[in-house]
């Protein structure tokens, strides 16, 4: 039953292998390796079988189960032979489907026709018999059954020449990464045989190992599915690195605990709790040993290898965007060039449609932004191409003439494009790495989850600096509080006669992530978002000009009123330097009807004033902070409340009902509700200036946080 169990366990494996292969290809296409995995599990899952009936049902079971083996067996080495000569198109003609089925019914018919009977036995293993090759004398010199020239093709001869047409072809091709692959896969057939020889001379010994003459295909597959999921080339330093750290971290602990094990051992029959002790230190010390041998190479840029993340990400997220913008520009060039080593790198930046290079360059670069090959990658939602993904993967073929020519128009191997909604603000054009390698998926995988960090610096080229960094070199202008301010205030004023707004945004430290938008949807419907960035300085500010951009963007594509609030959230979650959350709260008028419709992100009060009963009141809706969560569609609700003539709808941030005087007393929501009842005559904006004036008269001291106060007024004529 060892033997069933093993089959069984080494069939599910192959099953775990495809959808680990499909999960990784992430292209939609159908991936043969795929396909290769599922019949050698069939195959594997039968013989699994075959052993089974031979022990509990007749022969003929058994016959027909070794006989379906077999088939699968066959289809995966006709897929394994398409493969290796297709090799690295994924595409298959009509012609090599159809002489693909005729093999097919051809292995079909041999299964079925020329194998005779099977013995399964532990002293013999399994034994297939079929006809004879030869009839009379020759069978004499050649007593070799049919069989075993079927064998013989399917493990040896059509594969061999399948790889060596796979070799002859990538000879013609100065693609790195695919002959490196070439070699690989060659390697990974090699490896497959030795280990088919390796369980035949086996068999000598152990018969039933004949059974497991499958494994030896298993670990060929396996190494083939690793070749393709290789996207960088391996050079000199990267085998030196690997062969160090694989010695340090598991052979040289190995040999401690080798070389102590037979030297402990004899105490085990006197006190077995002392051996167990003995060995336990043994291990812990080999272990310790490796794991700080390990930590230490790592830290080393030798063998590190490409696993810079980390370091990457802490580098970007210290990026000081007060300085002037040739200093910026020139930091996040010298981070890309430490963590990957890079040629060269260039930054374009939108420019009255064209992409222009930020600065002079040796090179002149000028790109259209409206290229229809930028607006494909965005509406494929493809933020980050790489050039060896476009040569060797399958996602790209709609588009593949058009990417690989503007990599090489701009000596590019990578593009990074920063996107506001659909509209492209600027790309990076990164050159080679050094030592020609490749960029990876790694890379790739790096690049997407630090975008938020690329949009950002992109953002404020294309906003902050722009005018004096493209093309020209203008040392005088830094970004400031009045050019954040400028953009704070941007926003569609309420025309409506009926209706009065007003608001105040003052900061505690010149600038920061609070602010007020107002946004005209049609002459009926008005949006305001008042909201609080986490963070100080010009981090939040950045931050908080991008949510206000981001938010119109999306304005542009749906009207859902919930949707836009969880679409918000995902740009936060995703695209805002990590741990950047928002508070604050979203509201649509609707004029037509005097209806407030309103979502609460965690802002700590929204106020009513009510000119019927001469009160304010708090009303809150259920809602969560935003850029916490992937998916915050399940925790917010929308709210409504009707407005009437003389109501006011005041809303605040934080900092207004947490301030504190110099005695530690709270200025607290029943000042403000007292501020309110006491100035509901006043126009909204005065209002919201008695609110604040009120708040500073109380704290007897300059802010401390930053307070942002929004007035809505119905009037009442």
């Amino acid at each position: 039953m060892i033997y069933v169990v093993l089959n069984l366990a080494m069939a599910a494996f192959m099953v775990g292998l495809a959808f680990y292969t499909e999960n990784q290809t992430k292209e939609d296409v159908d991936n043969p390796l795929v396909t290769m995995d599922y019949f050698l599990a069939a195959a594997l899952g039968f013989m699994a079988l075959t052993i089974w009936s031979s022990i509990y049902h007749p022969d003929r079971l058994m016959l027909l189960f070794v006989r379906l083996s077999l088939i699968f067996a066959t289809v995966y080495a006709i897929d394994f032979c398409t493969y290796c000569i297709l090799f690295p198109s994924y595409e298959r003609p009509t012609s090599v489907k159809a002489v693909r089925w005729i093999l097919i019914i051809l292995s079909c018919w041999f299964c079925f026709t020329k194998v005779k009977d099977i013995n399964i036995t532990d002293f013999l293993g399994i034994q297939i018999n079929s006809t004879p090759l030869f009839e009379g004398r020759l069978s004499l010199y050649f007593p070799y059954t049919l069989y075993d020239l079927y064998k013989l093709i399917i493990l040896f001869a059509g594969p061999a020449v399948s790889v060596l047409i796979m070799i002859l072809r990538a000879e013609n091709r100065e693609d790195r990464l695919n002959m490196q692959k070439t070699v690989m896969n060659a390697l990974s057939l090699l490896i497959g045989w030795l280990a088919v020889v390796i369980i035949g001379k086996a068999t000598g010994r152990v018969p039933m190992f004949s059974t497991l003459i499958l494994f030896g295909v298993g670990l060929a597959q396996v190494l083939i599915s690793y070749s393709a999921m290789q996207n960088f080339l391996y050079d000199l330093k990267y085998v030196i690195g690997v062969a160090v750290t694989f010695t340090v971290s598991y052979l040289i602990p190995a040999f401690i605990v080798g070389f102590f094990f037979p030297r402990l051992w004899p105490i085990a029959a006197k006190n077995l709790f002392l051996f167990i002790l003995y060995i336990s230190a043994v291990i812990a010390a080999a272990v310790t040993i490796s794991y700080q041998v390990s930590k230490f190479l790592s830290k080393r840029a030798y063998f590190r290898s490409f696993q810079y993340a980390d370091t990457f990400e802490d580098q970007l997220s210290k990026m000081d965007y007060s300085g002037e913008p040739e200093e910026i520009v020139k930091a996040m060039e010298t981070i890309f060039s430490h963590n990957l080593g890079l040629s060269e790198i260039t930054i374009l930046v939108e420019n009255e449609g064209k992409l222009r290079a930020v600065f002079e360059k040796e090179k002149q670069i000028e790109l259209s932004a409206t290229d229809s090959v930028f607006d494909s990658m965005l509406n494929q939602n493809r933020t980050v191409v790489l050039k060896s993904a476009v040569e060797n993967g399958h996602a790209y073929e709609s588009d593949k003439e058009e990417l690989l020519k503007l990599f090489n128009s701009t000596d590019s191997d990578a593009i990074i494009l920063l996107a506001e909604g659909r509209h492209l603000i600027g790309t990076m054009l990164l050159g080679p790495k050094a030592g020609g390698n490749i960029y990876s998926e790694y890379d790739s995988v790096t690049f997407t989850k630090l975008y938020s960090y690329f949009f950002v610096f992109g953002y404020y080229l294309k906003n902050i600096a722009n005018q004096s960094i493209v093309g020209t070199v203008n040392r005088e202008i830094r970004m400031s509080s009045q050019i954040i301010t400028s953009i704070q205030e941007n926003m569609d004023p309420i025309k409506n006669p009926h209706y009065d707004a007003g608001y105040i945004m003052e900061h505690a430290h010149n600038i920061g992530g609070e602010f007020v938008d107002l946004i005209r949807l049609t002459d009926h419907r008005h949006i305001f978002v008042l909201g609080d960035l986490s963070g100080k300085g010009i981090s939040a500010s950045m931050s908080m000009v991008i949510i206000k951009s981001i938010i119109r963007t999306y304005l542009e594509e749906t009207r859902d009123f919930k949707l836009l609030v969880e679409k918000v959230n995902q740009f936060i979650r995703f695209n805002l330097p990590k741990g950047t959350f928002f508070e604050g709260m979203f509201g649509l008028i609707d004029f037509s009807d005097d209806t407030l419709y309103y979502i609460n992100c965690g802002v700590p009060s929204l106020f009513l004033y009510t000119r019927s009963y001469n009160n304010v009141i708090e009303i809150q809706g259920d809602g969560r902070v935003l850029g916490f969560v992937k998916d915050i569609s399940h925790l917010i609700k929308v709210k409504k409340v009707k407005l009437n003539p003389g109501d006011i709808i005041v809303t605040c941030t934080d900092g207004l009902i947490d301030s504190k005087s110099l005695r530690g007393e709270t200025y607290g929501k029943e000042r403000i509700q007292k501020s309110i009842t006491e100035s509901t005559t006043f126009t909204a904006e005065r209002i919201a200036k008695t609110v604040y004036q009120t708040c500073t008269n109380f704290l007897s001291k300059e802010l401390d946080d930053d307070v942002s106060i929004l007035v809505i007024k119905r009037l009442s004529k």
